[in-house]
């Protein structure tokens, strides 16, 4: 019976560890400042808005470092923009580790 609690344990701890791994995507959506256009953050950070197809409902993905900022993200909204990264859940909110960063078509 400890064999099994232990062995229960062991994997809870390994499966917590391994959902909080940060997720790879590659996401198309509206980017936009953080500051400027949201009011989320107390200076100006990349954000990136991705509406889901099916329901309809808009995530918004917070940039842990802003690239391409005054290009695609300070200026207004800009559609069709890629990121690939990674994705985390922080505070309860998406973070967003940018790997690239382009304008779609």
């Amino acid at each position: 019976m400890k064999k099994l609690i232990v062995l229960a344990a062991a994997f809870g701890l390994s499966y917590g560890l391994y959902a909080a791994e940060a997720k790879e995507v590659k996401l198309t959506g509206t980017a936009m400042c953080a500051k400027c256009e949201l009011g989320e953050t107390a200076k100006c950070t990349n954000a990136l808005q991705v509406t889901n197809k099916k329901t309809g409902k808009v995530r918004t993905y917070t940039f842990t470092a802003n690239m391409e900022h005054g290009k695609y993200f300070c200026q207004g909204t800009t559609e069709g923009v890629k990121v690939t990264g990674t994705v985390e859940k922080k505070d309860g909110k998406l973070m967003l580790t940018p790997a690239t960063v382009t304008k779609k078509g």
